[in-house]
């Protein structure tokens, strides 16, 4: 009776729970039939879930959406035990590894197949980088491509495309002879619907400039190569658009984005093998890296000029990153503790005139304590040289953070 019943609804565009006995109907027209299995009436519902998929009447996708970020918020709060959490956790590097591999898989689960629009996939987005602020402790206004581009992940976009063209494959490479059939005529008679896989598909492969779907049937790739071929080329569509909005960001002046990609962490969060104490150093250092370190030249664009730029601990200038790191003279012991080491371990490694004719001006030592990887090359493109500047830099900036804490402190007393 049940696959009679099960013929009639693929025919009429009905889908049947065979364990609750419910019908949904996802036809064009309703229905008024009244469907009885044993003497007892099956009711009609509005939705139901196949393979964990939310079959819907109305608004598919938002529900999928909605249930997929509820799912992915719970296992992202079970793993909060394990350290997956901000600045008294993991380091960003092993918690984003983490959250990658059990939250984004269950974010992402299935959507794949459903026609999503830009505002579906932007919520997505949101709940995506918001994560990653968490992980990396950044504020709320830091700019999305900083958030991408210093833990080197990528937009959750581009990992729905990765399925996309992964599920493109298994049909190409399927043996059954009737979903061939299927494949061939939604190609060729279904290719206007924006709500086709198919036409969706086909948007991608141009996107990441692939072969079409014609040109695989007749040449099917390999299952590794394929997706060898869909990391590269993905990758690298995001990374040049990511690295394309950072120029536009003012507050990513200091950032250098010569030598980041996804997958592949920033040298800030280098602190793996460090005491736990190093992380929140390269937490202050990451916020002056993307512009999020708060200044009185901060606190006077934020008020509307309502508030002096002026800063409060030698009142001689405007406190910006540059007067911070190397004018104020209230903080010039800290400074020439930290910074007279580090210019002379680079000046033993690049000599004394090669020092002057490089750093020979206060923005150029401001980026080598704020990213020194800008200058790898002068270093020799030595990464033992640049870590060891990475950690002299990182203790600088934070005993600056923390003596200018305490002046303000006592100042406010």
């Amino acid at each position: 009776m049940l696959n009679v019943l099960s013929r009639y609804a693929n025919e009429h565009h009905y889908a049947i729970h065979p364990m609750k006995t419910q019908i949904i109907d996802c036809s064009k027209t309703k229905s008024n039939y009244k469907w009885n299995l044993c003497g007892n009436e099956i009711n009609t519902a509005e939705s139901g879930v196949h393979l964990g998929i939310i079959r819907a009447e109305k608004n598919e996708c938002q529900i999928n959406i909605q249930e997929r970020i509820q799912i992915a918020r719970r296992t992202k709060y079970a793993l909060m035990g394990s350290g997956v959490h901000g600045t008294n956790g993991l380091d960003p590097p092993t918690s984003y590894n983490i959250y990658k591999t059990y939250v984004v898989q269950r974010l992402i689960y299935g959507l794949e197949v459903l026609p999503m629009t830009k505002a579906n996939i932007e919520q997505l987005e949101k709940f995506h980088r918001k994560n990653l602020r968490h992980i990396q402790s950044l504020p709320e206004r830091t700019s999305n491509a900083a958030v991408l581009l210093l833990i080197g992940a990528l937009p959750i976009e581009a990992e729905i495309h990765k399925r996309c063209l992964s599920l493109l494959l298994s049909l190409l490479n399927c043996r059954n002879d009737k979903i061939h059939q299927i494949l061939y005529r939604q190609v060729t008679t279904n290719f206007d619907n924006n709500k086709s896989f198919f036409t969706r598909i086909m948007d991608i492969l141009e996107m990441y400039g692939l072969p079409s779907i014609t040109q695989l049937q007749k040449n099917t790739s390999k299952k590794e190569h394929w997706k060898n071929t869909i990391k590269i080329k993905v990758d690298k569509f995001w990374n040049e658009k990511t690295l394309a909005d950072v120029e536009n960001k003012s507050s990513l002046t200091f950032l250098n984005t010569s030598n980041l990609e996804p997958n592949k962490p920033h040298h800030v969060w280098n602190v793996k093998q460090l005491p736990r104490f190093e992380l929140r150093k390269a937490i202050i250092k990451a916020r002056v890296m993307t512009g999020t370190y708060i200044l009185q030249a901060d606190k006077y664009k934020f008020t509307h000029y309502n508030v002096e730029a002026t800063c409060q601990l030698c009142c001689s200038g405007n406190e910006d990153v540059i007067h911070f790191l190397t004018t104020c003279p209230i903080l010039s012991t800290t400074r020439e503790k930290y910074f007279s080491e580090i210019r002379e371990i680079i000046t033993y490694e690049i000599t004394a005139e090669k020092w002057n004719n490089v750093f020979k001006n206060k923005t150029a030592i401001s980026q080598l304590i704020v990213d020194c990887t800008k200058y790898k090359e002068v270093l020799n493109n030595s990464n033992k040289l640049v870590n060891i500047i990475e950690n002299k830099t990182r203790n600088l900036i934070f005993q600056l953070h923390m003596d200018r804490l305490k002046i303000l402190e006592k100042n406010n007393e």
